[in-house]
């Protein structure tokens, strides 16, 4: 057996390339190997713009508590409502794969719905539109 793989083969994201095409949101259910949890202070909020402004689903929710959102397989938020919340954020980043075609909609969608929420689309130095 070989210790090489080719992560296309179980990856949701499609190969790069400049007209690749985005695979449907994946609502089956599996271990998660990894997700993000953001506590928030206005949940509907939060899912507001998680769904309308990058794309994503609710998977599952617990009114008022939690909900998980998912876009692509293993794409997969926790938005957990928090009685406060740092006013700064911890300093972090969270990226998620996308194709090149859905890229500038995906930031009008988030500038209609917070103004100063975007910053860019820019090319990056190791060939990516982030």
């Amino acid at each position: 057996m070989s210790d090489y793989y080719n992560a296309f083969e179980m990856s949701p994201v499609p190969a790069p390339g400049p007209d690749a095409v985005p695979p449907e949101p994946f609502r089956g259910i599996y271990g998660m190997p990894a997700f993000v949890t953001i506590p928030t202070g206005d949940l509907a909020a939060s899912v507001d713009f998680w769904m309308h402004g990058l794309g994503f689903f609710e998977l599952f929710s617990v009114p008022g508590t939690l909900v998980h959102l998912r876009r692509w397989a293993f794409q997969d938020v926790l938005l957990v409502a928090a009685e406060s919340v740092p006013e700064q954020p911890p300093a972090m980043s969270l990226s998620f794969a996308g194709v090149l075609s859905q890229v500038e909609a995906l930031a009008e969608a988030c500038r209609a719905l917070r103004p100063d929420s975007v910053d860019g689309p820019r090319d990056t130095a190791w060939n990516t539109r982030d």
